[in-house]
């Protein structure tokens, strides 16, 4: 929850330290608009991105072998950009539950 409910948040930069965004981590965090994970992130919580109702786009690098469930939930403008082709065998079953449009295979 580390800024959830942040809603004049309208960027981020995450470190490329960082090494997992926890969950909840920037959940109605209505006024963020785009979102590039830096590589070397390997996982992402539960419900971290859910309810950024303006969130457009995110950038989501290989080396993130594991999202939890509901982590873009009602993000209802978002495309994500995957650079793995196809989805991990780590990845929750319900990383995606409401089928945001998702592109494999993304290399910028």
């Amino acid at each position: 929850n580390a800024f959830s409910g942040c809603e004049s948040l309208s960027s981020i930069t995450i470190p490329n330290s960082v090494k997992s965004i926890g969950a909840s981590a920037f959940y109605f965090c209505q006024n963020i608009k785009e979102i590039i994970i830096p590589d070397g992130v390997m996982s992402i919580g539960a419900n971290a991105f859910r309810n950024c109702s303006n969130l457009e786009s995110i950038i989501i690098p290989s080396s993130v072998t594991s999202i939890d469930a509901y982590a873009f939930n009602f993000c209802s403008k978002l495309t994500i950009y995957c650079e793995t082709e196809t989805e991990p065998s780590g990845w929750d079953r319900y990383w995606n539950q409401l089928n945001r449009p998702v592109e494999w295979g993304y290399n910028g």
